[in-house]
């Protein structure tokens, strides 16, 4: 029988990751530290950028190396760093350029004998592999359920019977009914000690719940977009009680999850799968802790602090896999200082720390009276980790460390044959690709697509672009004497642009000519109405495709999947919508915004489950639910299933 489930703490987590110092570096470093300068101390322990982390995920190792080129037409890409022998002296197959804190890896351009082919940079920023890991590690406990185990005491002192359990023994004991909460009573015959044991998820699913009966209409108050002050009041609850219930249903929503997406899709082999890719910004409220306001520092945080969250749509049916904030709501800041102080972290390359995914920001009026941020490339400073102390729990983490985790999960969650993913032009979002799917784009197996789209454009500016793009189309069709549809139409007149445009140059090697892209997006011949402009553009290699086949899959390139579950999931969550104009109308106003990023984890988990199971939408004139239509679901789900677990 199913156990009851609890959160799991950062302490109980099964991901293992040995950490790649050893005790003797670290001693070295202890003693190198005072000694030697920043740059020199540096340069001494780099070894990390290359080194591959391990990681076990229960019964699985796995090896993460992120750092490598990222350009797919350049020879060296997806391939780890190699020392060569050439002239009596030892060459690398990639340099690390660039100042102290924004270094970038260059491509050897040297010819050697195991590869052929063009060298271009790609310039990728080197990552820390370490970070890496530890930010899959935290995206997997922050969905992960554990036993609620309990040590149970079933006799008395000095009884005979007092090393046997109802459980292996069960003749030792006699049953002696259920308690208010359906959990079973056993009595030891021999000391008649009476003990509770833990109920079922079949016999108790609101087990240490109050105001049960509250759940169902709790659960449409917070996702029909009630602020929480407001389903306080129409529920008649306290705050905690509020914070409470939603963690509950968190819970519920993961062993859904577990039932009904997890085993399904791991059965599930898709041929073709279209993905959209991408960020949503919202503001978190940055307050201070209680008792910490008082503070007249000239160093303080933003008040308004943008978190990403990274999300994957499919682009057929909207099913979104995965929604995930780059916020670290578990970090303990002195966890952080004792890793500065153990390995030295100020003094270390970014792409050689443990904790490089983590940014951080702050006004410094000492400096220049403007904010100084270093988000993405900045060391690890301790005056900085002592002003966040006054502030909320947690720290951002870098988008790109995000993503990239995203990725990694979402690629070992689904079975298909073919993935073409569609993004926006975000550096941090095309990485992560790069890099997690670097031998599957080699072999051809995923293509990567940008699409941008002009969001300068009122709502009436996009709709009259769209007018002309379809008149357009229109007249092509017309000249020339087409009887097809605009779609059809649409697809032919991108071929004739793709036949117009340079798409490759082509270097020739030991008699073999290779591609290389030319830059550029190329404007899709018919937008959506409320787009304007779209400009698509494909940055893995497709040069063994014709025209035709280019200008078809470049038609399907857009992000309207994710960005119908952005604006659901504005519309659903208080905490989540977009910003209000203040009441003087001068600027705006985040008054919704939630002051833990935590809860707002929780939703973001509530609303996949409820948008992928349970709400519904017309195709083929039938209502069906994302999960539907990607097959994994038969029916439509209510939120009652979630809740009593059917």
């Amino acid at each position: 029988m199913t156990k009851l489930k609890k959160l799991i703490s950062p302490n109980e987590s099964s991901i293992i990751i040995p950490c790649p110092v050893s005790n003797q570096e670290i001693m070295q470093r202890q003693i190198d530290y005072p000694i030697l300068d920043n740059v020199m101390f540096a340069k001494k322990y780099r070894e990390l950028q290359f080194k591959e982390i391990l990681i076990t995920m229960g019964s699985v190792e796995k090896k993460i190396q992120a750092n490598f080129c990222t350009n797919p037409y350049c020879k060296w890409f997806g391939m780890s760093q190699h020392t060569y022998r050439y002239n009596n002296r030892n060459i690398y197959r990639y340099n690390t350029e660039g100042t102290f804190n924004k270094k970038f890896l260059t491509c050897n351009d040297k010819i050697f004998s195991d590869s052929y082919g063009p060298t271009l940079n790609s310039f990728a920023k080197p990552l820390s592999n370490w970070s890496l890991a530890e930010e899959i590690k935290r995206l997997i406990d922050n969905s992960t359920l554990g036993d609620l185990e309990v040590k149970y005491n079933f006799h008395k002192e000095n009884c005979a019977n007092s090393n046997l359990t109802p459980f292996g023994n069960p003749k030792s004991f006699h049953k002696k009914g259920v308690s208010s909460s359906n959990s079973q009573k056993y009595q030891c015959i021999e000391c008649k000690k009476n003990t509770n044991v833990l109920p079922s998820q079949r016999r108790c699913y609101t087990y240490n719940q109050r105001r049960n009966d509250i759940l169902p209409k709790f659960a449409h108050q917070i996702l029909g977009r009630t602020p929480v002050k407001r389903t306080i009041d129409i529920l008649n609850i306290g705050s905690s009680t509020y914070y409470n219930k939603l963690e509950w249903l968190f819970r519920k929503c993961l062993e859904f999850l577990e039932k009904h997406e997890t085993k399904a899709l791991k059965n599930k082999q898709f041929d073709r799968l279209w993905l959209n890719t991408d960020k949503l910004n919202y503001y978190l409220n940055n307050a201070r802790k209680k008792g910490h306001g008082s503070d007249k520092s000239y160093k303080k945080e933003r008040p308004m602090f943008p978190t990403a969250i990274v999300a994957t749509v499919d682009s057929f049916s909207r099913y979104m896999f995965r929604a995930d904030l780059a916020f670290d709501f578990n970090v303990n800041l002195e966890d952080i200082e004792k890793d500065i102080d153990t390995y030295k972290e100020n003094k270390l390359y970014n792409y050689a720390q443990k904790n490089a995914r983590y940014k951080y920001s702050y006004y410094d009026s000492t400096v220049t009276g403007e904010i100084n941020e270093n988000i993405d490339d900045g060391s690890v400073d301790i005056n900085v980790l002592d002003i966040r102390k006054h502030y909320t729990n947690g720290l951002h983490v870098n988008s790109t460390y995000t993503a990239y985790a995203h990725n990694y999960l979402v690629k070992n969650m689904i079975n298909a044959k073919k993935i073409y993913y569609v993004t926006d032009e975000d550096a941090s979002l095309t990485t992560a690709l790069m890099r997690v799917y670097s031998n599957e784009i080699k072999q051809g197996n995923v293509n990567v697509f940008t699409c941008r789209v002009d969001k300068k454009l009122s709502r009436e500016q996009a709709y009259i672009e769209y007018i002309n793009a379809k008149e357009s189309l229109e007249s092509y069709r017309d000249y020339n004497k087409l009887n097809i549809s605009l779609k059809e139409t649409a697809i032919l007149k991108l071929e004739d642009t793709l036949s117009r445009v340079k798409l490759y140059d082509f270097i020739e090697q030991n008699g073999k000519l290779y591609p290389i892209r030319n830059k550029g997006s190329i404007e899709h011949p018919y937008p959506y109405k409320d787009e304007g402009n779209r400009y698509v553009n494909f940055l893995t290699d497709l040069s063994h495709l014709s025209n035709i086949e280019i200008a078809k899959l470049l038609y399907k390139a857009d992000l309207r999947a994710v960005n119908t579950v952005f604006n659901q999931i504005r519309r659903k969550a208080s905490i989540l919508e977009r910003p209000l104009v203040s009441g003087r109308g001068e600027g705006k106003s985040y008054i919704y915004s939630n002051l833990n990023p935590k809860y707002a984890h929780y939703m973001l988990t509530i609303l996949r489950t409820y948008l992928n199971f349970c709400q519904t939408y017309k195709f083929n004139k039938k209502k069906v639910t994302p999960a539907m239509v990607l097959g994994i679901a038969e029916k439509p789900f209510t939120i009652e299933d979630i809740i009593y677990f059917s």
